[in-house]
């Protein structure tokens, strides 16, 4: 069946990667790698015969076709030109100066990423609800500020839309002709049937024709992002992150919605709040604004949303809520709570007392290897970042039972967590792989078949929309 494959290559990016399509009986499998590696190479010969259930043989085929498909490509752009990288280059005098636009002024602004940071249980999604309410029906924020009405995209994953968030947006008074869900992505085939798989956010030419249907939207809700960066992205690299989220952050420019990401926080606390959003940096370093979510650890039933990072505009004054009723509404507080996000982390550490060192470093470890393998330079470069001591991780490695060896046949050494850790991770952001299972991908998709420092789905192109 090897004679029915067909390999399809992009053009090389700037360093030199490429996104690589195999194509087989209106399936496929893709991968972005260096097709000069001999190395990228194999992996992407032994995924694509995991996916097809091809015969050991089929290695040569695959092999010819991605190299003739990627020195096509070469020729195509030599042609073009498209192949020669220049610099573009901004002078400051041509660019016109513009305020910035708010959804809720202050707070959230329109066509730029904010993060809504906070525990399990904390109230994220009852605020997004009340956040999506509002904005359906141009009703004033909390603090009286005016909200534009406009159109909301949910892109939700651990709340049902029929028991928990329509009851949700109705006690919110919500106008729900303007809530919309993007569900998933679905496509014709051949014979007249619809094949659909889910959404993630590597998918931004999906989510663009979201944006050109819903022309009024002015908020999307990611809730929570770990269940849609991809299975195969791991939330604590930089690179893999930036790579997911700098298209979908254009897309907002563009396009104009306040994109809100809701994470969540964790276990282990920090003297920065910030620093508490679960995953990489990248999160809150790509972010404009964020805002952590809390319980008054004086009053459980009361919520707290208090400010981080804020890059547009002068910190901002917390809010307090509570949550009323079958189902819940939202009920606002009319007094600012004069408190950050760190104060509310100091008094928290100190009611609780400072976690060891080692205590610490263990609940970081396990969240760092969440997602997956990863070696001991990127642990200990992370660590260093955190300010916890290289011995101190060593000392939690033991503890938890974390294995170290090579990673395939011929792979770096890697750190991994024993099965029955992974098993006992809560965190949403280690749904990476869940989502594997949903999406229809096979075991060979999400089994490393690209090296630590591989970039999958980075950016979009033309191509790659004219592809499928």
């Amino acid at each position: 069946m090897s004679d029915q494959l067909r390999v399809e290559c992009g053009p090389a990016d700037g360093q030199r990667r490429r996104l690589v399509v195999a194509m087989m009986n209106g399936r496929s499998h893709r991968d972005r790698f260096d097709t000069d590696s001999d190395y990228h190479r194999r992996k992407f010969r032994e995924g694509t015969i995991a996916k097809f259930d091809l015969p050991d043989d089929a290695h040569d085929v695959i092999e010819r076709q991605v190299i003739a498909a990627a020195d096509a490509e070469d020729d195509r752009s030599a042609v073009s030109g498209s192949g020669l990288w220049l610099p573009k280059i901004v002078t400051m005098a041509d660019v016109e100066s513009r305020p910035v636009q708010w959804l809720w002024p202050g707070r959230f602004a329109l066509g730029r990423i904010s993060l809504m940071v906070g525990m399990p249980g904390a109230g994220k999604s009852f605020l997004t609800c009340d956040m999506a309410a509002r904005v359906s029906t141009g009703a004033p924020w909390p603090d009286d500020s005016p909200c534009e009405r406009g159109s909301v995209l949910l892109v939700t994953a651990e709340d049902d839309p029929g028991d928990t968030i329509r009851p949700r947006l109705d006690a919110q008074g919500a106008d729900v002709s303007r809530v919309h869900q993007l569900a998933g992505l679905q496509r014709q085939e051949i014979d007249g049937s619809h094949a659909e798989t889910i959404f993630s956010l590597s998918d931004a030419g999906a989510l663009e024709a979201a944006l050109r249907e819903l022309k009024d939207c002015r908020l999307i809700v990611v809730d929570p992002i770990g269940s849609f960066l991809g299975a195969r992205t791991d939330a604590h690299r930089d690179n893999e992150v930036r790579a997911v989220l700098a298209p979908v952050a254009k897309l907002a420019e563009q396009y104009g919605p306040a994109l809100l990401v809701v994470m969540h926080r964790r276990k282990s606390g920090s003297a920065v709040a910030d620093d508490t959003a679960m995953g990489s940096r990248a999160f809150t370093g790509i972010a404009r604004s964020v805002w952590h979510l809390s319980h008054d650890p004086e009053n459980r039933g009361r919520r707290l949303l208090l400010p981080g990072k804020s890059n547009l505009t002068k910190e901002q004054a917390g809010l307090a809520f509570t949550i009323d009723g079958d189902p819940g509404a939202v009920q606002w507080e009319r007094d600012p709570v004069k408190m950050t996000a760190d104060d509310a982390m100091a008094q928290e550490q100190g009611a609780r007392g400072e976690a060891s060192a080692i205590d610490e470093a263990t609940s970081w470890l396990r969240d760092a290897l969440a997602a997956g393998p990863r070696t001991a330079k990127e642990l200990r470069d992370e660590a260093q970042r955190y300010g916890i001591a290289w011995r101190t991780v060593e000392r939690a490695k033991g503890k938890l039972g974390v294995a170290n060896g090579p990673e395939g046949f011929g792979g770096p050494w890697v750190w991994k967590l024993p099965d029955s850790a992974s098993l006992r991770q809560e965190s949403a952001e280690s749904a990476n792989n869940q989502t594997l299972a949903d999406s229809g991908e096979t075991v060979a998709d999400s089994a490393g078949l690209l090296p630590p420092d591989d970039d999958p789905f980075a950016g979009e192109s033309t191509w790659l929309a004219d592809s499928f």
